[in-house]
């Protein structure tokens, strides 16, 4: 397993922008009085992973992306958040993603966890347009049993390769070791 330390490789900016359009994509907002963050406004605080919080004007409620989000209380970095994102929706497994993004992996199946139980229970309900369905490659009852062969006195091992296979045995024993 190749294990690489991608987190370098991204642009923190980059991802706190990403994630601010996939979960806001009006702007973001106070979770209170839904008041839209002013043009230039600046942070609050920090968190120690340099997630800016702002303090609303209007209730002074503090907030940050994922206020009022699946992500609520998640305490990693906005790259970590991408990559972890993205190797979830690839199928990585829990394990290989702990250690590529150095996070502790109880932590990430329990978000694991949390984004799939917000996904089956977000999945689209509505029937198939059609009553046809297509699919490739799967073995729906491959080999069936219940069709018989023509010849019951002829079975599958008898009408094999009647051909022996050659076997060549060496039967010296090994030389003593010295």
């Amino acid at each position: 397993m190749l294990v690489i330390d991608i987190q370098n490789l991204l642009d923190k900016n980059k991802c706190y922008e990403y994630l601010v359009g996939l979960f806001h994509p009006e702007g973001l907002k106070c979770p209170k009085c839904r008041c839209k963050l002013p043009e230039g406004q600046h942070p609050h605080k920090y968190s120690t992973e340099h997630l800016p919080s702002y303090r609303c004007r209007n209730c002074g409620c503090v907030f940050n992306i994922f206020s009022n989000t699946v992500l609520k209380g998640i305490r990693f970095g906005v790259v970590t958040i991408v990559m972890m994102v993205r190797g979830f929706l690839e199928g990585k497994t829990t394990m290989h993603l702990s250690k590529e993004l150095n996070v502790s992996y109880n932590n990430l199946l329990d978000w694991r966890h949390v984004l799939q139980q917000v996904a089956v229970g977000n999945r689209d309900r509505s029937k198939l347009p059609d009553d046809a369905v297509e699919s490739d490659e799967v073995f729906i009852n491959a080999g069936e049993k219940g069709i018989e062969h023509p010849l019951p006195e002829d079975p599958p091992r008898v009408r094999a390769n009647k051909k022996k296979a050659w076997v060549h045995l060496q039967t010296t024993a090994h030389p003593s070791r010295g």
